[in-house]
């Protein structure tokens, strides 16, 4: 189950990209684990995902930055993925 997890994951990095590589394959592997336990809710978390990176892109004005868009193209990849 997703609770028996530990509490402590290690998500340190020396930058926003290394913790990506680590924080990423996690999203995937926590979305595969709740499909495999309950696919309905799985697709609600995926559904809150989408909706917080709409909403983080969509309260800057103008285009999202090359770095939002390329975190925002990582976190789409690492749910879908699942």
């Amino acid at each position: 189950m997703l609770a028996e997890k530990d509490k402590g994951a290690d998500i340190d990095g020396k930058s926003v990209a290394a913790m990506a590589d680590r924080v990423l394959p996690a999203l995937t592997e926590s979305i595969r684990l709740l499909d495999r336990q309950d696919p309905a809710e799985a697709g609600s978390f995926r559904n809150t995902i989408n909706v917080a990176i709409e909403a983080a892109t969509h309260a800057r004005k103008g285009e999202p930055s090359t770095t939002m868009a390329d975190m925002t193209r990582k976190i789409t990849e690492a749910i879908v993925a699942a």
